[in-house]
């Protein structure tokens, strides 16, 4: 068995074909990284406490359980390995693994479909690779999965919540075009705790009204200043409780004047999934922001049950295809299928058309051939701090030769 040592790239695989896990080790071991193999999920599980590895590969049809078994124990446990999904089942059965594993949580490189070669696997491992191996300490965001209503309360009195900004790019050219403005709650030690923690626990307690407006006064305050002629867009996200509060539109159109930025440079981003309790009242509310110049974006669109309902009846300006379909682009037809439909179903409806996750050159060509308007993601740039936004340069798109 190899050993490893701390800070080094480590490849479990489970498969009970034996000699595709024995391929995946080699291939795997001419990279640098140190590999095992298990036939059995059991020993797989002990080999995952013991060893920890940084990547795993696990394989849907296995003799003594499936591989959603597997899947389902990898996110009770909290797994934070780079996953890996393999199989010779058909290309619908994998994309369904790949969104459970994927909505359970797990850090989903992509699949693979027996048989393939040995650069789509060096390509699925390249994703992901961690900042902080096992050993070397917490990333910087990694730090606090659960804070209580008292720290949050304490956060906000000190106001201590920042925002980090993401470029967004014109998939046309490439050209710079604006950024999502993300909450942040930094540390003492220099960690982060998820927004996606914090964000749930201030609309369970009540807090959100007070948090969102610390978030938004950070990021019109911090934006990134880089001459009025680039005319950037700022998009925030907009939780579905703060629709209730009938003071937030006023208090936002004297925010913006505030710090001298027009209301048609702001995106507000609301969850294609918000609450239809009160539709009239959602309605209202969201034409009110409309009415005053903003813009309105239907974020994460293409996960819920009222896609459509959302989208015709309220007066969106912009959608956003969740990640989840942009991530899996270069290895899934039907996400290409439904990429390509959603875009044209915004253009044809005159709204502006935002893929976010992409995580690849593939992706972005793909995205520009289909005509989507823009695009956020890693590949072109990280959430980063103000200073650093400022002095981000923009995007070299290199074409794939």
């Amino acid at each position: 068995m190899t050993i490893a040592t701390q800070g080094e790239l480590r490849l479990l695989v489970l498969d009970d074909e034996n000699d595709v896990a024995a391929t995946i080790c080699i291939m795997a071991e001419a990279s640098s990284y140190a590999a095992q193999h298990t036939d059995d999920a059991n020993d797989f599980f002990k080999r995952l406490a013991a060893w920890a590895p940084t990547h795993i590969v696990v394989d849907l049809q296995l003799a003594d359980r499936d591989g959603i078994e597997v899947l389902h124990q990898l996110a009770i446990l909290g797994c934070m390995a780079t996953v890996i999904i393999i199989s010779g089942l058909g290309g619908r059965i994998l994309e369904s693994a790949a969104r459970i594993a994927a909505e359970n949580g797990l850090n989903l490189a992509g699949t693979l479909s027996k048989p393939f070669s040995r650069s789509d696997l060096m390509r699925l491992l390249a994703i992901n690779q961690p900042a902080s191996l096992p050993g070397q300490g917490h990333s910087p965001t990694s730090q606090q999965s659960t804070v209580s209503a008292k720290q949050l309360v304490a956060a906000l009195q000190s106001k201590s919540l920042t925002t980090h900004f993401q470029p967004k790019i014109s998939c046309l050219n490439g050209q710079h075009s604006g950024f999502e403005c993300l909450a942040r709650w930094p540390q003492q030690d220099g960690s982060m705790i998820p927004p996606d923690v914090f964000i749930n626990l201030a609309e369970r307690e009540g807090l959100i009204h007070e948090l969102t407006r610390q978030v938004y006064d950070y990021a019109l305050a911090h934006r990134p200043r880089k001459g009025k002629a680039a005319n950037l867009k700022f998009a925030l996200n907009l939780s579905p409780v703060n629709l209730v509060d009938e003071t937030f539109p006023r208090w936002l159109m004297a925010k913006c004047a505030e710090h001298d930025i027009s209301p048609s440079r702001i995106i507000l981003e609301l969850t294609e999934t918000a609450s239809m309790d009160n539709p009239l009242g959602l309605l209202e509310n969201l034409t009110q922001f409309r009415i005053r110049g903003f813009h309105l974006s239907i974020d994460d669109f293409g996960v819920g049950f009222s896609s459509l309902v959302q989208l015709a009846r309220l007066p969106f300006s912009e959608l956003k295809i969740d990640r989840m379909f942009i991530k899996s682009l270069s290895q899934s037809e039907e996400s290409r299928k439904i990429v390509t439909a959603v875009v044209g179903l915004g253009s044809s409806l005159g709204l502006n058309v935002v893929a976010e996750g992409v995580e690849d050159l593939w992706a972005l060509e793909f995205l520009r051939k289909i005509e989507c308007d823009e695009a956020q993601g890693y590949f072109i740039a990280r959430p980063m701090d103000e200073s650093a936004a400022t002095q981000w340069t923009g995007f070299e798109w290199k074409e794939a030769t």
